[in-house]
C-alpha cells in the first residue's frame, strides 16, 4: 500500500495533463474519480494538512483560482451551480488518512452541480459561518472540520460532541455527495475512475484557457 502523498507533485501521482494551472502557491488539477465531469481540486504545493493551517497571506491566490473555476464552469458547463468543499481532517492535528495512511494534503474540491450538502451536514454537526477562506482558521479554532460553499452559503462544520471529533478526522465527503446525487457507485475512484470524463474535462479546460489568451 502506497503512503506517498497524492497531491505532492514530485510523487508523480498526477500526470502532467491533469495539472491545469500553476500559480505561485497553489495549482489546479483534474483528479481521477470524476463524480461528474468537471470535478476539480485546488491544492497548495506545500504538504499542509488542511487549508486552515495555511497563512492568511496565501489565500488571495486560492480565491482567485476559485473565481477562475467558477468562470470555467459558467462558460464550459453553462452553470452557475457550483459547490466547493474541503475535508479538513487535519484541522485537529491528524497527519495521515485513517484507513490508508497516506499524508493529509489540503485541497479544495470544486464541482459544477447542485448538492444539498448543507442540508445533510447541519443535522449532525455544528455549522459555523465562514465569511471568507482567510478567516477559516479562526472559525474552526484548531479542530477537525468539513468546509462547504454552496448556494451562496459558506459554512464550516465542527463537532457538537467530543466523540464527533474523531468522526470528522475520518470523514469522507465524496461518497456522501455521490449518494446525494444518486450516483453512489461513483463515490470511490477505484470503482469509478471516470477517465472518459477526465479526458473531456482536460480538453474543455484547454479550450477555455486558449480563449483567455
Amino acid at each position: 500500500m502506497s503512503t506517498a502523498c497524492v497531491y505532492c507533485l514530485h510523487n508523480g501521482h498526477l500526470r502532467d495533463e491533469q495539472i491545469l494551472l500553476r500559480g505561485d502557491t497553489f495549482y489546479l488539477c483534474a483528479p481521477r474519480g470524476q463524480l461528474v465531469e468537471g470535478f476539480l481540486a485546488i491544492a497548495p504545493y506545500r504538504c499542509k494538512g488542511c487549508l486552515a493551517q495555511l497563512p492568511a497571506t496565501d489565500i488571495d491566490e486560492l480565491l482567485a483560482m476559485q473565481d477562475l473555476v467558477r468562470d470555467f464552469y459558467a462558460r464550459s458547463y453553462h452553470t452557475q451551480a457550483v459547490i466547493f468543499y474541503e475535508q479538513g481532517r487535519a484541522g485537529g492535528g491528524a497527519l495521515t488518512d485513517f484507513r490508508e495512511r497516506f499524508p493529509l494534503h489540503a485541497h479544495l474540491c470544486g464541482l459544477p452541480a447542485v448538492v444539498d450538502l448543507h442540508g445533510y451536514l447541519r443535522h449532525t454537526y455544528l455549522p459555523v459561518p465562514v465569511g471568507s477562506l482567510a478567516g477559516l482558521a479562526t472559525a474552526v479554532g484548531g479542530q477537525p472540520y468539513l468546509y462547504v460553499e454552496a448556494s451562496d452559503l459558506s459554512l464550516a462544520y465542527l463537532a457538537r460532541r467530543n466523540d464527533q471529533a474523531t468522526v470528522l478526522e475520518r470523514a469522507r465527503l465524496k461518497p456522501v455527495i455521490a449518494q446525494l446525487m444518486g450516483i453512489s457507485e461513483r463515490g470511490d475512484w477505484r470503482a469509478y475512475p471516470g477517465d472518459r470524463e477526465l479526458q473531456h474535462l482536460v480538453e474543455n479546460w484547454r479550450h477555455y484557457w486558449d480563449g483567455q489568451a
